[in-house]
């Protein structure tokens, strides 16, 4: 997923200052391929479609496809692969690589450790995946990096403020917010979102900008719609992932559910206002602001579920839009003090 991409970046840092002359590959879904391509701690990508090998018997039920790409992994010639996800199908092409080195965690799913050579003890639960993907890392040798960013260039920054020009924005404070997230138990109410928005509006935040992919247009509508005071700019839908990550990178602040552009903002040192519910910050919040995450009062958080198990989404629609909008207003009046 966007999220776990953006936290195995750091160790990607990690690997290439221990070794600098390191060549370093990145087997990557696809779809997210352009958000490390630019990125200078990695080589080379090897580029997948996810959904070719889907389930932990897809690989063997596309064996045409699977020598194909056996080759490709092949023809890396690498010495050693660390196996971020811990998946069957991941432990696989660990495997297919024929590398001499291949390291994953002890506590991998699906069967995925018997394709390693080696199987580190990562942190207990909760941890968070940041903290696990370094174990990882740090199990071929690499310390504490120095970096976690996407390497955003300044022409990717200029193109960002373009992008806002052409969709209106004026002056003031740059507010992006993210309002989805893949699970609908995550997903802050839009009227909600418009509450905070309105606050916001009183304090100067005039024009919010909303962003996130296709999937988001009718929730970036409905959040529009329902603003009185606010006039949100809606960019959902229209950037790609690293115009995305310069937008984010510029940003004053980012609102937003548990989402994966929230730890893009996270990685790019963004102040990142998280609202959680079913989820447990500790494993999945903005890396490094745990402190700015706030939720509802639920007896059953974090229940881990994609459906409520039975108490209405409590965690997210009892949190008030009060609550957010003070705690954001603390990081916008943080942010200024810091410039």
């Amino acid at each position: 997923s966007l999220g776990d991409v953006v936290h195995a970046v750091a160790s990607a840092w990690a690997l290439k200052e221990r070794w600098p002359t390191l060549h370093l590959s990145w087997l990557v879904n696809r779809g997210l391929e352009p958000l490390l391509k630019p990125v200078g701690c990695v080589d080379a990508t090897v580029p997948f479609d996810r959904n070719r090998f889907k389930g932990m018997l897809a690989p063997l039920s596309k064996r045409g496809e699977l020598r194909s790409f056996t080759r490709t992994l092949r023809e890396g010639n690498y010495d050693a692969v660390l196996d971020m996800q811990g998946l069957f199908r991941s432990g696989l092409f660990s495997w297919l690589t024929r590398a001499k080195v291949r390291v994953g965690d002890r506590k991998a799913r699906e069967c995925a450790t018997c394709f390693y050579t080696q199987k580190v003890t990562t942190p207990p639960q909760p941890v968070h995946a940041r903290e696990r993907y370094a174990a990882l890392a740090e199990a071929l040798g690499a310390g504490k990096p120095t970096r976690e960013d996407l390497d955003v260039r300044d022409t990717e920054r200029a193109t960002a403020r373009e992008l806002l020009r052409e969709a209106g924005f004026g002056d003031g404070p740059l507010v992006t917010v993210c309002p989805g997230a893949r699970w609908d138990t995550k997903i802050y109410p839009a009227k909600h979102f418009a509450a905070v928005l309105d606050e916001l509006a009183e304090s100067g935040v005039k024009q919010p900008v909303l962003v996130g992919g296709d999937d988001l247009g009718q929730i970036a509508g409905e959040i529009g719609e329902a603003c009185t005071k606010a006039k949100p700019v809606s960019l959902a839908g229209k950037t790609g992932l690293r115009e995305l990550t310069a937008l984010l990178d510029i940003s004053e602040l980012m609102l937003t559910c548990d989402s994966g552009p929230m730890h893009i903002a996270a990685a790019q040192g963004t102040p990142t206002l998280a609202v959680f519910g079913p989820t447990d910050p500790r494993r999945t919040g903005p890396y490094g602001q745990l402190e700015n995450v706030v939720s509802g009062e639920c007896e059953l958080m974090p229940c881990l579920k994609r459906r409520c198990p039975g108490l209405g989404t409590q965690c997210m629609h009892g949190l008030s839009a009060p609550t957010v909008t003070e705690k954001a207003l603390a990081l916008l009046r943080q942010t200024a003090d810091n410039k």
